[in-house]
């Protein structure tokens, strides 16, 4: 039992010193940092071979950040899953270069000397920025965010009952099946009763009519009614000798 708890503190700081103390870690709080400077940002998780591959590749980079002038981050997207709709992570790991609020997606080669180089040489100018409405400030990345965090607090609650509960997998899903559907027909009527708010149709639509129609004589007889007192009450001319 020692031995397992020595091997476990031992493989604990191996991995703790590996980690470059020039990588910054990125979240829902201060993700915004990123745009101010100049920044390369690694989106992975903990499962993802890949992103333990790049690992050491990455620290090793961090640690040229300061001789750069740049900063090195990392984001963790099963903590953060708000951020990785934000970005749109689809595939890990996945890396951005980001120049004062201007993003684009790295796709070279993974290791150091090619990350180096595509800083010292400005490669990073020949590939074209994110278009404005997938730029991860922007109202609608903001949307996508607040779903990426609702589907993540989904699962916890899901597991929470398989496995803490000891609700049955099926009655899980049959429940989250239910109250999908119903939240939907909810939603759709309500849709349904703005559309025809803004856009009545049928009965709804002749009577909004006819009420614009009456509006619009009452407006032409109140306009005769004036011309008409005027003229009554208009002055003669003075006869001259």
């Amino acid at each position: 039992m020692k031995i397992l708890l020595i091997l476990s503190v031992i493989i604990g700081c191996t991995f703790a010193a590996s980690r470059s103390r020039s990588l910054l870690s990125l979240n829902e709080e201060n993700w915004e940092d990123v745009l101010k400077g100049e920044w390369m940002v690694e989106f992975h998780a903990p499962w993802c071979p890949a992103c333990k591959d790049l690992q050491k590749a990455w620290n090793s980079f961090a640690d040229w950040s300061k001789d750069l002038n740049i900063k090195v981050a990392d984001v963790d997207v099963t903590t953060n899953p708000g951020l990785s709709g934000r970005f749109l992570v689809t595939a890990l790991p996945t890396i951005y270069h980001v120049k004062d609020g201007i993003f684009r997606q790295y796709q070279g080669p993974r290791d150091k000397n090619a990350f180096i180089s595509f800083i010292e040489d400005k490669r990073w100018s020949t590939i074209e920025p994110l278009p404005s409405y997938k730029h991860p400030n922007s109202p609608q990345m903001g949307v996508v965010a607040v779903f990426f965090k609702l589907s993540m607090a989904v699962r916890d609650f899901h597991n929470h009952l398989v496995e803490n509960v000891g609700v049955p997998s099926w009655a899980s899903y049959l429940g989250f099946a239910t109250v999908t559907l119903a939240l939907g027909c909810v939603l759709g009527f309500l849709i349904v009763c703005v559309i025809d708010y803004v856009f009545p149709t049928g009965a709804a639509a002749q009577a909004l009519a006819k009420e614009k129609a009456a509006k619009k004589n009452a407006n032409k007889n109140s306009e005769k009614s004036k011309e008409t007192t005027e003229k009554t009450t208009k002055p003669e001319p003075k006869k001259t000798k």
